[in-house]
């Protein structure tokens, strides 16, 4: 996102109203205390407009942006490195106020931060067709080309971003046509391969937030470009951008498997590509974990500079991360990575931290509290983590045990009843402020399937990898899911706490997704890496392995009715392989290196707010209702990023955002599913007022083949005050392959 689903739609929405209710106040009690770092205005000034100019295919495009600099570096003639961040989610009144926590102190440090909208969104020219387009990446290429040669600029250009600008700062770093003056990269909350670890697909499964960031995306890139930035073109921009748009659901729908369109931009396959230095950092609770993991094993594995870090936070830089502990990592980054990389200044090696420090979560009772910090310690790893690793193996027995020995033979067959529990509506956990989406209990679903416990442990056991679940497995119909959660059971109340999770197709018989498997009669073993986890499971407390065959509204649901049937006991395959981690020399220099602690830029500097028309507020329920006559789940959410009037260089401009989602699926009728949504954007200065609402609705259908297909129709509707001006439709049907 590419990723984020409302994640990043909220934080992007209404210049940042989430992060302005969380973060900006010291004071502030629901999200902990704030220690700002003292930017003085004169010597970081507002950022300045800039535009570039790119060429694609002939055409020519002009993408602005803007700059954050050091006034009197600058007054003196100096030469600065510079970092650049691309991405569509409108950098003045989308992104100013988020920007605002970090690239002034980068530009207090002597950097130059520029800020770019890609094509088709905020002020740049063009229209946007889809995500990590050759255009996208070749203006990228351009921009960081022309920055390079800026008068201010000595040359040297690092590339940064979270989510969407990490990804493609990851894609550029590994183009053969890489700068020659990118020299490093962070990517934060990003993935290298957009088909098993984004939000399209897990595991070959559809995920829910496929059609939800596809509706995101068609409800944020309709909003016009400011006339205060591109003048009286604004009307010829915003009519040739509501005009091109297209809903993005239909080419990710189209390539059901992991094939060409998903790998050319996923640098999974090609680390060996990658050019420069890379930073990598995520969190237990985004779903970019595994990404994060994996460049620094694959690019350490290589000799290639790399360094990273995986906390317990959500989709957030480590200094305003939820859950906490939070770090300081600004005041890191900077001699550490930038100044190492684009100024030639060697770090202090006292001070460094490990190639990896991970956050060695402990057990503890689940919660949805965001702020709160969770039981653990940072430890250190490395690249070569894998080499450590002791597995623990548990055989699934009947009775509900997990045992070290396997015993009698044991069958359990269980139908495609949708599982449904409140306590893990978003299982992607993308973890951003005041978005419900942590688990909680998971005792229901774990009844509502299989679920296999071991003693109470006699000790710790401390884990750091990918868990694996060897499952024995047979079903009646394909394509067919199931869904595998390792979780943690409490001494004291019972309650389930989950640790990892991971969906999977069961048409990828081989454990692997290199291809899809039509549906073959008998038993089949099939082996499913779980996501990247680091936990320690407390003596006294269980380990629970639990497995549903869905998961709504979460996992979209397979088309039709299947059973799955698990063997488990003696002359089965079926165990649980759990990553030992043994502890190692550096944990303790690790644990004193990375104390708690949350620094950052007041944003109220740069992106005043001066007057609140209505506060963001957030909301979802699934419950049970009745939908023509038969019963139904139905979830609701609600994606209020309030009213807000900002100052300073947005000078007492308007942005307002809201957005609703709807989610309907009968029971014991799969391809009941529909998925809709509804979002309104306005943004008003004195005369000027403009509006965009856009609908999408997205479901399956009988095709006359006898199959299935997924049926979608989008709209926009725009307006300059409360008249009409442009507006679009898009329509389609695509069919069910394999998911």
């Amino acid at each position: 996102m590419s990723g984020l689903g409302r994640r990043e739609f909220l934080a992007a929405t209404a210049a940042g109203a989430v992060a302005a209710s969380c973060t900006a106040s010291a004071a502030a009690d629901e999200c902990g205390k704030v220690d700002f770092i003292d930017v003085p205005l004169a010597v970081v000034p507002p950022p300045k407009p800039i535009a570039f100019r790119v060429r694609y295919r002939g055409n020519e495009l002009t993408l602005r942006g803007h700059y954050w600099y050091n006034a009197p570096a600058m007054k003196a003639g100096k030469r600065l490195p510079a970092i650049v961040e691309l991405n569509p989610y409108r950098c003045r009144d989308g992104m100013l106020y988020v920007d605002s926590m970090m690239y002034p102190y980068f530009a207090l440090r002597e950097y130059v931060c520029i800020r770019v909208d890609l094509h088709g969104s905020g002020d740049s020219d063009g229209v946007m067709t889809d995500e990590y387009t050759d255009e996208e990446l070749a203006s990228c290429v351009q921009v960081i080309d022309a920055v390079a040669k800026l008068p201010f600029c000595d040359g040297n250009v690092g590339m940064m971003g979270k989510s969407w600008s990490a990804i493609n700062s990851l894609m550029v770093a590994a183009r053969p046509d890489c700068p020659s003056a990118l020299k490093a990269i962070v990517f934060c909350c990003g993935t290298d391969d957009r088909f098993d670890d984004d939000v399209h697909y897990m595991g070959g499964t559809m995920m829910y937030d496929q059609p939800s960031w596809a509706a995101s995306m068609w409800g944020w890139l309709p909003m016009p470009p400011d006339p205060a930035i591109v003048g009286d073109r604004w009307r010829e921009m915003w009519r040739e951008r509501v005009r091109g748009l297209n809903f993005w659901f239909e080419p990710w729908a189209e390539h059901q498997t992991r094939d060409d369109y998903w790998s050319r931009t996923s640098v999974r396959e090609r680390y060996a590509d990658v050019k420069v230095p890379v930073f990598v950092l995520s969190g237990w609770m985004d779903g970019y974990k595994n990404p994060a993991e994996r460049a620094v094993r694959a690019l350490g594995a290589l000799g290639k500079p790399v360094a990273g870090i995986l906390g317990p936070w959500g989709h957030k830089y480590p200094f305003d991360g939820y859950p906490g502990p939070r770090v300081d990592w600004l005041r890191y980054i900077v001699p550490h990575w930038w100044d190492r990389w684009l100024k030639g200044r060697a770090p202090d090696a006292q001070t460094a931290w490990p190639q990896l420090p991970i956050f060695l979560g402990s057990s503890q009772e689940p919660s949805r509290v965001p702020n709160a910090d969770a039981p653990g310690t940072w430890v250190a790893e490395d690249h070569a983590w894998e080499s450590r690793t002791l597995p623990i193996a548990y055989a699934l027995e009947s009775a509900h045990r997990l045992e070290r020995q396997p015993s009698e033979p044991q069958a359990s067959a269980i139908a495609s009843t949708a599982v449904v529990d409140t306590a893990m509506l978003e299982s992607t956990s993308w973890g951003e402020c005041d978005n419900d989406d942590l688990p909680g209990d998971q005792r229901a679903p774990d009844r509502a399937g299989w679920y296999f416990d071991t003693q109470p442990l006699d000790a710790d056991v401390a884990c750091f990898g990918y868990p694996r679940a060897v499952l024995d497995l047979a079903c009646t119909n394909r394509p067919a899911a199931i869904n595998v959660r390792l979780c943690e059971i409490s001494p004291q109340t019972g309650a389930s706490h989950l640790v990892v999770y991971r969906f999977w197709n069961l048409s990828y018989t081989r454990g692997e997704l290199a291809g899809p498997q039509a549906a073959a009669p008998g038993r089949f073993t099939l082996e499913i890496p779980l996501n990247v986890m680091g936990h320690v499971f407390s003596k006294g407390w269980k380990i629970r392995l639990a497995i549903s065959p869905v998961w709504v509204p979460t996992m979209w649901r397979p088309a039709e009715r299947y059973d799955v049937t698990l063997h488990c006991g003696a002359g089965s395959s079926s165990r649980l392989i759990l990553p030992g981690r043994p502890p190692r020399d550096d944990d303790a220099r690790a644990a004193a290196l990375l104390p708690a602690a949350t620094v950052h830029v007041d944003p109220e500097r740069y992106a005043p707010i001066l007057r609140t028309v209505r506060d963001e507020r957030n909301a979802r329920y699934a419950r049970a209702e009745t939908v023509g006559g038969a019963p139904a789940l139905a979830v609701h959410k609600l994606m209020d990023a309030g009213s807000y009037v900002y100052g300073g260089i947005l000078d007492r401009l308007l942005v307002d955002s809201t957005a609703t989602e709807d989610f309907v699926t009968l029971d014991g009728a799969p391809a009941s599913s529909v998925m809709q949504a509804r979002y309104e954007s306005k943004l008003e200065r004195g005369a000027w007022r403009v509006r965009a609402v856009t609908h999408s609705r997205v479901w399956t259908e009988r095709s006359p083949d006898g199959g299935y297909a997924f049926r979608y129709e989008a709209d926009v509707e725009t307006y300059v005050g409360d008249e009409p001006f442009e507006s679009n439709r898009v329509t389609g049907s695509i069919p069910r392959r394999w998911v």
